[in-house]
């Protein structure tokens, strides 16, 4: 079995997928599990090593790494314009490597790189796919009248460039629900990227299977007894555009003095590489221009015992991607007794605080988001009610043995089972 993971010592969610999927096929299926990375300075023990620390999670020790060279190609700088396009054939690229360097009986892709399907279905390799989200959807050729990270102002401004775009676009997604139509196993992490899934890629059972979180661990060393006088906000998020960290700040920056004055933000992720690095100086110079220095903090590379330690003494989580997928930081939130402060949209909406303001709130804009904290740090009553309602519904919807047997199950068309 082969699974594409060119970033696999990233400490994200989807990291934390991979491994926990990797240890249920590992248990249900007797074929060796080949990962492909570019992390070419990173050994099995290493890799085990940061599982573990990062995630809590044992991974086999006969997993093999097949070390790829062409990972760079993937990097979104090197396409300012038509990224999709650019980093679709670099996809090919990558995964023609990764076939050469070692041909798999299966071939599953863990990160969206749904254009090295047909090549592996050229090999003779079956297919499948853990979709995070889709790559083009709807809601994109939707956002063409809006500016955002990745829709630039020309596209808002001119109707030229914006047709040309959605016609880009259209054409793109054509191109991907063809790709997609390869694989004969498929499970998305959401009812929201399921929806998208089938429209596009248009296969009979493709099933949503929940990412995995180890509920039972923070669950375990939660505490609703946290200080009153002291709170602490926490963002868990990869810094990564799409996250929207300045949404953060500023809606920090619009709080009460008077609560902003006994709270404080903790914001907490992983750097990948150059891109996410000088995001994160500008982050910084933000927080500095805003005057939030003295009640913002950033921790970068958090092992996982900094991770349950930060959770346990917090009192409210803030997360501010728009249209997540699904948003595995949010339960991790709920399960450590943290109220959620999250996007109304996507994943955090469907499937995990919802809409009825009982586990959990959902904002848009910053003034709304400034709202929603003042609400939860001013009443204590609220936070602690919503805290125990969260926590008793992600108990086990989103734990990790619910993950392993949807997982093998959803694969199993392409995965000789042993036991179940």
């Amino acid at each position: 079995i082969g699974i594409i993971h060119p970033y696999c010592a990233s400490g994200g969610g989807g990291e934390r997928v991979l491994w926990v999927a990797v240890k249920a096929l590992h248990d249900n299926c007797a074929k060796r599990i080949v990962i492909y990375t570019g992390d070419l300075d990173v050994t099995v023990s290493d890799m085990r090593s940061r599982a573990f620390d990062r995630f809590g999670i044992c991974v086999p020790n006969c997993i093999e790494l097949c070390y790829i060279r062409s990972r760079w190609l993937l990097e979104p700088r090197l396409y300012p314009v038509a990224t999709l396009f650019g980093q679709a054939v670099a996809s090919v690229l990558v995964g023609f490597e990764c076939l050469i360097r070692q041909p798999p009986e299966v071939w599953i892709d863990t990160t969206g790189l749904a254009f090295t399907f047909p090549l592996a279905w050229l090999c003779g390799c079956r297919i499948g796919a853990y979709v995070h989200y889709p790559i083009i959807s709807t809601d994109m050729i939707k956002d063409l009248s809006k500016a955002s990270f990745n829709n630039r102002t020309l596209f808002v401004r001119s109707k030229f460039a914006a047709t040309c775009k959605l016609l880009y676009y259209r054409a793109f997604a054509i191109a991907y629900g063809w790709a997609g139509r390869c694989a004969k196993a498929v499970a998305t992490n959401s009812s929201w990227t399921r929806s998208h899934i089938e429209a596009l890629w248009q296969l009979p059972n493709i099933q949503t299977v929940f990412p995995p979180c180890d509920t039972d661990t923070l669950i375990s060393l939660s505490n609703f007894v946290k200080p009153i006088d002291s709170i602490t906000v926490v963002s868990l998020a990869q810094f990564r555009p799409e996250k929207n960290h300045e949404l953060q700040l500023e809606a920090w920056a619009l709080l009460p003095s008077k609560i902003r004055q006994r709270a404080s933000l903790v914001v907490a992720g992983a750097v990948r590489h150059q891109d996410d690095d000088h995001l994160l100086s500008e982050l910084r110079s933000k927080c500095s221009r805003l005057g939030l220095d003295d009640s913002v903090s950033f921790f970068i590379g958090a092992s996982r015992s900094d991770i349950l330690s930060l959770m346990r003494k917090a009192h409210v989580g803030l997360h501010t991607m728009r249209l997540e997928h699904f948003g595995i930081a949010i339960v991790e939130m709920m399960a450590s007794a943290v109220v959620p402060v999250a996007h109304a949209s996507g994943g955090p909406l469907l499937d995990i605080v919802g809409d009825k303001r009982d586990r959990g709130l959902l904002a848009d804009s910053p003034q709304e988001y400034a709202d929603a904290l003042t609400l939860l740090l001013s009443d204590a009553t609220t936070r602690t009610n919503m805290a125990k309602a969260g926590q008793r519904f992600v108990k086990t919807r989103f734990s990790d043995a619910a993950f392993a047997s949807a997982f093998v199950g959803a694969m199993r068309p392409i995965l000789p089972i042993t036991s179940t």
